[in-house]
């Protein structure tokens, strides 16, 4: 019988992710940066915001590579790639380091995550200069990023239509049209970075230098790599007045079931 993990727990289990990342980067070198809401939380709360079940990294594409191909794939975690195994199955253009002993469940427990509580891991990549460029960059990678994504959703977890449009090709078509909107400009003619691969909107604009001395924040008691202008990245994906929390009623996770199994 699978147990129902509580809010709780399931930031107990992140902790634990984050921990393991972070003593695996710090020993082979590789930078990261807790990110998004993870930031959020350890500025704001010193600790996961009250109501987030995720985690989110940012690493530069080079360090996310050779996480990728080095990260132990016989560890207590499992990072999860365009893997489109039946027992653990994840199909995007950045990370997802989960624990297999859980499992999420989506539509009123209709369907299987096939990954559980989970660390996102989001490459940073070079930006244009030109700010209608960087959009035009940023849309071309949102809609690419998309499609990849539903190509790797089953059947029947939603009607859409670019569930149908992402089935016209293969997955590793949209792997490689992914790639190419992210080696689009060369790190060293770009004064920028950015998320392209999860990217939902336009205000993941970095200077280049983001993560070139990164800084510790304590998040839950543990130190993390941070940004080391935690200000300037904060109300660049928040605006201004990301202290202030939002009203009670959007404060909500992705609400999904989460068991151990």
């Amino acid at each position: 019988m699978m147990e129902s993990l509580s809010l709780p727990q399931i930031h107990s289990v992140l902790l634990d992710i984050l921990k393991d990342i972070d003593s695996f980067c710090r020993s082979n070198g590789i930078k990261y940066a807790i990110g998004y809401g993870t930031l959020l939380g350890a500025v704001r709360y010193g600790d996961f915001i009250p109501w987030d079940d995720d985690a989110d990294l940012i690493m530069p594409r080079d360090d996310f590579e050779r996480f990728l191909s080095t990260y132990p794939k016989d560890g207590r975690y499992h990072c999860l790639f365009n893997d489109d195994r039946d027992g653990e199955r994840f199909i995007a253009g950045f990370a997802k380091v989960h624990d297999p002993q859980t499992d999420k469940f989506v539509g009123d427990h209709r369907f299987r995550n096939h990954y559980g509580v989970s660390v996102d891991i989001f490459p940073l990549d070079p930006l244009p200069e030109d700010p209608e460029e960087r959009k035009k960059l940023i849309s071309k990678a949102m809609h690419y990023g998309r499609l990849l994504s539903y190509y790797g959703k089953r059947i029947g977890h939603f009607s859409h239509g670019l569930m149908l449009l992402s089935r016209l090709h293969s997955k590793e078509y949209w792997m490689k049209k992914c790639g190419e909107v992210c080696h689009t400009v060369k790190q060293e003619t770009s004064s920028y970075v950015g998320v392209l691969m999860g990217a939902r909107g336009f205000h993941n604009v970095h200077p280049r230098t983001l993560l070139d001395d990164p800084a510790e924040i304590v998040l839950a008691g543990h130190k993390f790599l941070c940004p080391k202008d935690t200000d300037s990245y904060l109300s660049q994906i928040y605006g201004p007045d990301y202290m202030t929390p939002p009203p009670e009623d959007k404060r909500t996770g992705h609400g999904d079931p989460v068991y151990r199994i």
